[in-house]
């Protein structure tokens, strides 16, 4: 729809488009003139806030954790993380630079499961892994 955008702003009518919209043909023409984009890919659905995270976010926030836990034994750090498991409200493929990662923002989703993970940072992460391989989850 980009393309179309495009092309009316301009005052133009392409013969050749049916509605001034491209088809797959013109897409797959316009992809090898411009080896920069990749192909259409479904984009992931996030959250604005989740969006607004940058690296300084991150940074700031990794360099306050070592500051605050400098002096706590490792036996008393725990480490609870969850991901959310959902449905998906409907992919969009895009097209996009490549070596980027395709993303929509979207204020909500249909339904979710939560997991939960807790360890502690006393726990090889090779024992954790080994005991995780020998359960068996149906």
């Amino acid at each position: 729809m980009i393309a179309k955008s495009y092309i009316e702003s301009k005052g133009r009518k392409v013969k050749t488009l049916k509605n001034n919209v491209p088809g797959s043909e013109w897409v797959k023409s316009f992809l090898k003139r411009h080896p920069i984009l990749t192909g259409a890919r479904f984009a992931a659905n996030i959250k604005r806030s989740r969006a607004a995270i940058n690296k300084e976010v991150l940074t700031e926030y990794i360099d306050n954790l070592k500051e605050v836990t400098k002096d706590v034994p490792p036996e008393n750090i725990w480490n609870y993380d969850e991901f959310n498991l959902t449905d998906d409200p409907g992919k969009k493929k895009m097209i996009i630079k490549r070596g980027s990662n395709p993303e929509r923002i979207m204020n909500s989703t249909k339904t979710s499961i939560s997991v939960m993970f807790c360890r502690s940072a006393a726990i090889d992460l090779n024992e954790m892994v080994e005991e995780y391989e020998s359960i068996k989850l149906e």
